[in-house]
């Protein structure tokens, strides 16, 4: 599969090669496992020959130090590097290298070292000190488990605090770019995005699995069995191989919490509850996946004023993981007697629900990227859902623009068709009940829909101020015609792109 996007990070790279000719860089590069941090150094260094790529192994020292000299000696002309005795002389022997001419040396896994020899870290510390001043190029340090990384780097009582120059967080792509690489292998965006999406997020190494096995094209059933179902399927332990390293000794407790979120409960007395943690431990393991190992998000009703809101919930962050405890990991009895079709069913049959959830979230990821007016009629400021105390009142998008006093309400379905008038009345009776903004501030409605939606029920919400919106029209700037098998009911109008919205003033 071709390499996508990640053009801010090329960026950053080529700013950092083109200072390095004058001085040297300590680059620090994190990630979730299989987001493409090795991928984009790979893209990026492929017509440099001033780059030496080493991938730390857990294996003995003596044998790292024999495959990294032979490495070494492949990328640097004339040289024939003896196996350095120690880390501080293949160290030595690097830095020596930097101070003659400008050379990257990248080291995947860094955080492998902890296993394999960790004064490493002081060794790197003792030659950046002595020898940074007059080096030209880097060491570009590549980590997948980021608690460990963040404490060799970040930790105040560790040798490398305070020694790196640059930093390369690396973000799963986006939906407009995954939407992207399911037209470049003949998938569909209002058919196919969202199941794609809701399974795999914007992971690239899941879309290069699927490409290399051409399974782009093939049955969500195939799919789902194919990469999760069956016996020894690429992604069956993936939940496992991504956090248990993360979470050590206590991943089971996570384990549970992740489980209980993925399947719905998202608040934290009924979290409690579900995996019988007492409510007085349960937050701190809630705020440990939120702030220390990212897994876990803490939302709030969008018009919250203050993080310490009691109304949050807690949602998986990253979509294959969500997917993985909801159906992989609660099901492993299945799993474990090779069960692969009942397994497959049981996911199936409760898809819609799973992606319908989902449905939301990338809504909202598609309008903050096209905040812009041209989609919700104003640059908004916050965006997110709302939900009162009560559970009563809940809307799916709300946006807001604080110095205008205008908020955007708006329902995500599945099949907008059944969306009628009667939810239309409701959707604004509920908008009355959010507590925003001054008594004449300006509402506007839309319903999003991944199916095509009808004339019929155009039409009706047309009369209820309620514009319908397709998720293929999101997507203008690709040519979503060509390849969603989908056509509108005959008669009906084409979206009027110019007045995707209707608004409402509340004082009418």
């Amino acid at each position: 599969m071709k390499f996508y996007n990640r053009e801010n990070e090329l960026s950053r790279l080529d700013k950092i090669v083109g200072e390095g000719a004058e001085r040297v860089h300590l680059v620090v590069s994190t990630g979730r496992r299989r987001v493409g941090k090795t991928a984009l150094i790979r893209h990026f260094a492929k017509d440099k020959d001033n780059f030496v790529y080493l991938f730390v192994s857990k294996k003995k020292p003596h044998l790292l130090l024999a495959e990294f000299s032979e490495l070494l000696s492949e990328h640097i002309p004339n040289l024939k590097l003896a196996t350095p005795n120690d880390f501080d002389a293949l160290f030595s022997f690097i830095f020596a290298k930097m101070a003659e001419t400008p050379l990257y040396v990248v080291i995947d896994e860094f955080q492998n070292f902890l296993q394999v020899d960790d004064s490493v870290f002081s060794v790197l510390q003792k030659h950046w000190d002595q020898n940074n001043a007059h080096c030209k190029g880097g060491i570009i340090c590549i980590g997948s488990v980021q608690t460990l990384m963040r404490d060799i780097f970040e930790g105040m009582k560790e040798p490398l605090f305070g020694r790196v120059t640059d930093k390369i967080s690396l973000k799963p792509l986006t939906v407009d770019v995954v939407a992207e690489i399911l037209q470049d292998n003949g998938a569909g965006i209002g058919k196919d995005l969202l199941f794609f999406y809701s399974l795999f997020g914007g992971i690239p190494k899941y879309y290069d699995l699927l490409h290399r096995s051409k399974f782009f094209k093939k049955s969500q059933t195939e799919i789902i069995k194919r990469f999760f179902c069956e016996q020894d399927a690429v992604l069956q332990n993936e939940g496992r191989e991504l956090l248990i390293e993360e979470f050590g000794k206590n991943y089971h407790l996570y384990f549970s919490i992740l489980q209980t979120v993925a399947c719905g409960v998202t608040q934290m007395s009924q979290i409690a509850d579900k995996t019988g943690i007492d409510v007085n431990s349960i937050s701190k393991y809630l705020d440990e996946l939120v702030t220390k190992y990212g897994v876990l998000e803490r939302r709030l009703p969008v018009t919250a004023t203050s993080r310490e809101h009691k109304n949050g919930r807690y949602h998986i962050a990253d979509q294959l993981l969500k997917f993985w405890f909801r159906y992989i990991y609660k099901n492993q009895s299945l799993v474990a007697i090779g069960a692969e079709d009942r397994l497959a069913e049981k996911i199936v049959l409760d898809l819609p629900t799973f992606m319908g959830t989902g449905f939301e979230t990338v809504i909202r990821d598609i309008l903050t990227a096209r905040n812009d007016g041209s989609v919700v009629p104003f640059i908004f400021d916050r965006i997110g859902g709302y939900w009162d105390r009560s559970g009563k009142v809940e809307i799916d998008v709300v946006a807001t623009d604080d110095s205008k006093q205008h908020i955007f309400f708006g329902e995500c379905k599945l099949n907008g068709n059944q969306f009628h008038a009667d939810d239309a009345i409701r959707l604004k009776q509920k908008a009355q009940q959010v507590r925003w903004g001054a008594p004449d501030r300006k509402e506007f409605f839309a319903l999003f829909s991944k199916d095509p939606v009808g004339a019929r029920t155009r039409n009706a919400l047309d009369k209820e101020g309620i514009r319908c919106i397709e998720l293929t029209d999101l997507f203008g700037h690709l040519n979503t015609q060509s390849s969603d098998a989908t056509v509108r009911h005959q008669g009906e109008k084409p979206v009027d792109r110019s007045n995707f919205l209707i608004e409402n003033d509340t004082d009418e």
